[in-house]
């Protein structure tokens, strides 16, 4: 079974067209798209997809009037307006991506103040603007019509020392109010600020993992030498944001150690699922070697997440968009590096606006635009009905999704858990088998079993208490029979 899957992947792979493993497609293919099926007990093989975004359009600086895209850095979308940070300013644009406005400075107490490097920006539910300016660290804090409410500096309180420049590069807010911080030259984690901007902690400390060359050069090392280390360490976090729950998410740009991205809780632990532990985020086959090509493993930059709880991940490495649900299942991947339409080059920033995905995309200077199809959006409403417990439509888009991927294996999964939930247990695990889950087929037989036990067990408990009650009942007319026999017999 396991030889004809791969074989059967190998030849769609050469009649589609589409590239894998980070090699580069050719300029008359557009963007790829696929899944990984799990091909043995702990083997995944990507399988080509149909896309779940279709490239739409690429909007430059010409488009919107402005000067240049070159400094584009981050983009998020909030309640039909998409804010940018560009250098040193603010473009914000409507809800069909035309230019609104822009701000080049703000009015504070201290007079007027031009921005300079804008990197991070975050846009609370209550609409509240918050821009990271590294370079002069501090942290702008707006109301929804850009008047100034605060800025933030250094934090009072953080042990970074005094030599050391604090540049906050991203932010986040959670719904206390509590300020989440990425900023360079701090290793130990995200610095976490109370609502009054003032340090509580590092959140959600990454721990450093040394390559065996590494630890060899640091026993050689003088104690000095050890000590100047830090200094060479890159930035942990690469990016953050705050879902409608409160749980924080992160990037890591060093995967080393096996966790690309993070959902941290209260108390920076991360909980993030995943549905076994040879399921990792990214590509899960890979190469490693290779000439002007990508080569090891996914390079988890940007993170996103929607209201229904997808998790939308960038690498960096290949130029492709992760997609998971809740319990960390793949959904889907796409993209592709280039120039060409549908491709991107250097992503650094990445936003959901309802059915659309858009990119800040510094390389081609441009935002990217694309748009759900049917596909996608039809795995999307499968994974909110099943979030809302409706197990009947989540079964009936699955089947869809199934109707558009035959060789989706979380589409089998997602409609054997919905006859699961709905107590059609045989139902199921014919679905669990195609999806490969044993964990499900597993808990679908022991229910059937345990079903069957029972019915079987009440069966012989009746057989059995007959048995007895016929016996004793035997017995008793026997001995009443005895008993007048011996009557007639002393007459």
């Amino acid at each position: 079974m396991k030889k004809f899957l791969i074989s059967l992947f190998a030849i769609m792979l050469l009649s589609s067209g589409v590239t894998l493993y980070g090699a580069q497609a050719d300029m008359s293919i557009r963007h790829e798209s696929y899944t990984y099926n799990l091909v043995g007990a702990d083997e995944w093989a990507p399988v080509p997809a149909p896309l779940p975004y279709r490239f739409v359009r690429s909007i430059y600086a010409r488009d919107l009037g402005i000067d240049s895209l070159i400094s584009i850095t981050e983009i998020v979308y909030h309640e039909g307006r998409f804010f940018i940070t560009n250098g040193s300013s603010i473009v914000v644009l409507d809800n069909e991506l035309n230019y609104y406005r822009s701000l080049t400075y703000a009015q504070s107490d201290d007079g007027v103040q031009y921005f300079t490097n804008l990197v991070g920006i975050f846009i609370t539910p209550e609409g509240e603007i918050y821009v990271a300016e590294p370079d002069q660290g501090r942290i702008w804090h707006f109301n929804s019509d850009f008047e100034v409410i605060r800025t933030l500096g250094r934090p009072p309180g953080l042990p970074l020392p005094e030599s050391m420049p604090y540049q906050p590069m991203r932010v986040a807010v959670d719904l206390h109010g509590r300020i989440y911080v990425i900023a360079n030259n701090v290793f130990e984690g995200i610095v976490e600020l109370n609502p009054d901007g003032t340090f509580n902690r590092y959140f959600g400390v990454v721990d450093i993992v040394f390559t065996p060359m590494e630890l060899f050069w640091r026993t050689i090392r003088t104690q000095a030498q050890r000590a100047q280390t830090t200094l060479w360490l890159p930035v942990n976090f690469t990016n953050l944001t705050v879902d409608s729950d409160g749980f924080v998410f992160a990037t890591i740009s060093d995967a080393a150690g096996g966790e690309s991205a993070k959902m941290l809780n209260a108390r920076g632990e991360n909980i993030m699922r995943s549905p076994n532990e040879e399921m990792s985020l990214g590509d899960m086959e890979f190469n490693s070697f290779g000439i002007n090509i990508p080569t090891g493993p996914s390079i988890m930059s940007i993170v996103d997440v929607t209201e229904i709880g997808v998790v939308y991940l960038f690498d960096t490495n290949r130029n492709r968009v992760f997609a998971y649900d809740q319990d960390g299942y793949l959904l889907f991947a796409f993209g592709g590096s280039g120039q060409r339409q549908g491709t991107t080059s250097s992503v650094t920033g990445m936003t959901v606006a309802g059915d659309r995905l858009v990119f800040a995309d510094r390389g081609n200077r441009s935002i990217e635009v694309f748009e759900l199809t049917s596909y996608g959006a039809t795995i999307l409403t499968a994974v909110e009905r099943q979030g809302n417990n409706d197990y009947i439509g989540a079964a009936e888009a699955w089947q869809q999704v199934i109707g558009y991927n035959p060789f989706f294996q979380y589409a089998y999964l997602g409609v054997g858990r919905a006859l699961y939930r709905r107590g059609l247990y045989a139902e199921s695990m014919h679905y669990f088998q195609l999806g490969q889950s044993v964990e499900y087929f597993s808990m679908a037989y022991q229910r059937i079993r345990a079903e069957n036990m029972s019915y079987y067990f009440d069966m012989v408990v009746l057989a059995i208490t007959g048995i007895i009650l016929a016996a004793v009942v035997f017995r008793l007319l026997r001995k009443l029979r005895l008993r007048r026999i011996e009557k007639e017999g002393a007459i």
